[in-house]
């Protein structure tokens, strides 16, 4: 007879609102689902700093939308470089490693940044694999005994190769739309119908190309853009009539100087983004630093006096768990505390000292998880309801 595996918690997260409740009880299924959830309304949170078990809350998995992780074996390779000189292709720093580096580096530092994603609560990654199929088999190998969730956006250098990127990946990650010409986009869009799978692209990171964008819009095959720094109003309004999803990645934005994201006019049309931490050669892989940054970001860009327009925390949270998850199709497995969803979730130990505040309410324990949340606090994380990592 199989054992039933049951969890309970003083607080969590729950639901894709990320509702605060607490007493926090369900089981887990054969498959790692969540089953017989249950919980309380959180009508007054109590900490009790002198308790060291009851003061856990639990979070979803996080979701880091925009990953390179193949080129983490050469770190700050570009640091005090610029974005073209560092990572594009072909003739890039980036790309000149990962043509001279050995396997064995490469192998070695997928493995390194998947379980530093692990430890930083980070249970899914999207990767934009460089290196078409070659590139593929080589991040599914580094992975194949990694418990992290990967979806793969690969990337090919001439159009005989779309076919076979759409069968061994989720989908096609473009570097950028400047090659895609009548041949490639019919290509592209037969394949994306075939297969219903997903395509991307980088675009206005460091310029904004009106032509190009406005030929992205029209071909209709682009689902999800990533970066759109350079983007304006008008730009972020057609995108949002055409469904194309955006994720933002603000600290490598910072690291290359290219600029801000436009994200004043992103809340301000209300668009639902999800956010990335980049090129692991430039970036450290932390969402809880990157959603900071934006909120400081945000801050001084909204210069305007009494703007009825907030970026609240729990928005920034549901950037890098729910909305993550809607922008990859993703939302009936993960994203979300809920019944029937993948046991995807992190322990947050409220004890830490720098969590303690005098006022501590239904309000602002979502700012307090914000703002002040290291690697140190995650205790623990889970994977299908097994625990893939424990800091001690």
């Amino acid at each position: 007879m199989v054992k039933v595996r049951k969890f309970s918690f003083s607080y969590g997260f729950i639901g894709d609102d990320l509702g605060l409740k607490e007493k926090i009880r369900f089981s887990l299924s054969t498959e790692g689902m969540i089953n017989n959830l249950e919980f309380d309304d959180c009508k007054d949170l109590k900490i009790n700093y002198n308790h060291l078990n009851h003061n856990k809350i639990i979070l979803p998995g996080l979701i880091n939308s925009h990953v390179h992780i193949g080129d983490s074996f050469v770190k700050e390779a570009g640091y005090n470089k610029g974005l073209i000189e560092t990572v594009a292709p072909p003739d890039g720093i980036k790309h000149i490693q990962l043509k001279q580096g050995r396997r064995k580096q490469k192998l070695k530092g997928i493995k390194e940044a998947a379980r530093e994603m692990i430890s930083n609560g980070i249970t899914c990654f999207i990767d934009f694999r460089e290196n078409s199929v070659e590139g593929i088999n080589l991040l599914k190998k580094a992975l194949n005994e990694q418990p992290i969730k990967c979806l793969i956006l690969g990337r090919f250098t001439q159009a005989g190769e779309i076919k076979e990127i759409f069968r061994n990946a989720e989908g096609i990650g473009l570097s950028s739309y400047s090659k895609v010409d009548k041949e490639i986009s019919a290509i592209m869009a037969r394949y994306k119908k075939k297969y219903d799978k997903l395509v991307s692209c980088h675009h206005a990171e460091l310029i904004r190309k009106p032509e190009q964008f406005e030929k992205l819009i029209e071909d209709g095959i682009i689902d999800i853009i990533v970066h759109g720094t350079q983007l304006n109003a008008t730009d972020l309004y057609k995108m949002q009539q055409s469904n194309i999803k955006l994720i933002l990645c603000p600290r490598c934005n910072g690291y290359f100087g290219v600029g801000f994201p436009p994200i004043v006019e992103v809340i301000d049309q209300n668009i639902p983004i999800s956010i990335g931490t980049d090129n692991i050669m430039a970036n450290a892989p932390n969402l809880f630093e990157e959603i900071r940054y934006l909120y400081l970001l945000y801050r001084v860009l909204n210069n305007r006096t009494n703007s009825n327009f907030r970026l609240d925390a729990k928005k920034l949270l549901q950037m890098i768990t729910i909305n993550a998850a809607q922008n990859f199709n993703l939302e009936n497995e993960i994203g979300s505390i809920m019944e029937g969803k993948q046991a995807d979730f992190i322990v947050i130990d409220l004890n830490s000292s720098n969590y303690y505040t005098n006022i501590l309410d239904q309000d602002n324990i979502y700012p307090l998880i914000v703002q002040r949340t290291t690697p140190e606090n995650i205790k623990e994380v889970y994977i299908k309801g097994e625990k893939v990592f424990e800091r001690l």
